[in-house]
């Protein structure tokens, strides 16, 4: 727990608090309205909150910066960082639809340490701080217990650049969460829709083209829950990443696997121009390498476990999705075998194979080489039948 984060977050409550109650004075009133994209709007309301929010705390913490939505923030390179968004949910606020919200963040040292969501018109407060758990309204809360997506509430969001790709502009996912989950709703409120799952209302959340005020407190929340944060390739979650899957835990990667089980057969490819594939199509897969390892004087009775132990490990890593492929090479003279991993970082590629009970006894040995590829691939395996091999020497 962070020193100070109790002052912090009881700042971070009272001033969402006090700009939650100015938008709710004026809700419902003839709005400015302005555009910052074809269908992206800004009112005299979000302007003023706004102002209220980074005057207090350019009072209160005159050294901290401040990210903004409408941009009257400020950056000088300070280790705090308040991300602010002073009304989420806009267009709603500007047709007089009851779901919007203020979400104010503290990330300190690029690490989120404070979350407070308020939604004025139920008058909720979901607050959270870093070792310091969620409550909402005081009362401390955590995330759902569903395991079933079949049985899962799950929410969503639709970005203001949405494109004719299905993929980028959410309707691929939204259609498929739809056939298998139990209800997907989409109020258009991200930081309230991320913090219901912190609270246990809702079990699964997921959006791409999120900024960071939309969604840096609630996932905050999120975690402080209990629940489970990533990007669309399961990888760590940024606030400056664009999408989010966050869900209660144990529904994550079968989340993930929705969003991955994709029909488009160049994803991630060069376009027929030879334009680069986006960098949010693009997933490091590695590559590992089996080798015989330094440890082959082994009985026979003990290469036949090993092995047995080795190919049912592969299974489980198979099953969790993290091995997309894995066999012996087919040629005879060549005893090694590969591995295609799916993971976040090289050291989880490491780990997963570390555990292997082959690498283990010495049996074989691991190269691993990272893999540059299309997200959401699938490898299939040839359909003729892989030579038989053993660990054995």
């Amino acid at each position: 727990m962070s020193p100070g984060g109790a002052k912090d977050l009881a700042f971070a409550v009272e001033l969402a608090r006090e700009a939650g109650v100015l938008l709710r004075r004026h809700f419902g009133e003839a709005q400015e309205i302005d555009y910052k994209g074809r269908i992206n709007l800004v009112t005299r309301m979000d302007h003023e909150a706004e102002a209220l929010i980074v005057g207090r705390i350019a009072d209160a913490y005159p050294g901290d910066d401040v990210l903004a939505e409408e941009g009257s923030g400020h950056s000088a390179g300070a280790d705090r960082v308040w991300i602010v968004d002073p009304l989420d949910g806009t267009v709603n606020y500007a047709h007089e639809y009851p779901v919007w919200s203020v979400s104010i963040a503290l990330q300190v040292a690029g690490r989120l340490e404070v979350g407070a969501v308020y939604n004025p018109l139920l008058d909720e407060m979901y607050a959270g701080r870093r070792g310091g758990g969620v409550t909402l309204n005081g009362t401390p809360r955590r995330v759902s217990v569903e395991s079933r997506l079949d049985h899962a509430m799950l929410a969503t969001g639709f970005g203001y650049e949405l494109g004719a790709d299905a993929e980028r502009n959410n309707l691929g996912p939204f259609s498929r969460f739809l056939l298998r989950g139990r209800a997907v709703r989409r109020a258009g409120s991200a930081a309230l829709a991320i913090s219901k799952v912190a609270v246990g209302r809702t079990d699964g959340f997921w959006e791409g083209g999120l900024q960071p005020w939309d969604m840096a407190a609630a996932m905050l929340l999120v975690e402080e829950a209990g629940g489970r944060i990533s990007n669309y390739a399961g990888g760590p979650a940024r606030v400056d990443g664009r999408q989010l899957i966050a869900s209660n835990g144990p529904l994550h990667d079968a989340m993930l696997a929705v969003i991955a089980d994709h029909p488009r057969a160049d994803y991630g490819q060069p376009s027929a121009d030879g334009d680069p594939p986006p960098r949010d199509e693009m997933m490091l897969y590695y590559v590992g390498w089996l080798h015989r390892g330094p440890n082959q004087d082994l009985s026979e009775e003990e290469g036949d476990r090993i092995q047995r132990a080795h190919l049912a490990y592969i299974r489980r890593q198979k099953d969790a999705g993290k091995y997309l492929l894995s066999g012996p090479f087919a040629d005879k003279a060549d005893p090694r075998g590969i591995l295609v991993i799916r993971a976040a970082s090289r050291e989880e590629a490491e780990a997963l194979a570390a555990a292997d009970p082959a690498v283990q006894a010495g049996a074989l040995r691991l190269e691993l080489r990272p893999w540059y590829s299309a997200k959401g691939i699938t490898i299939v395996p040839p359909n003729e039948p892989a030579p038989a091999t053993g660990i054995r020497s």
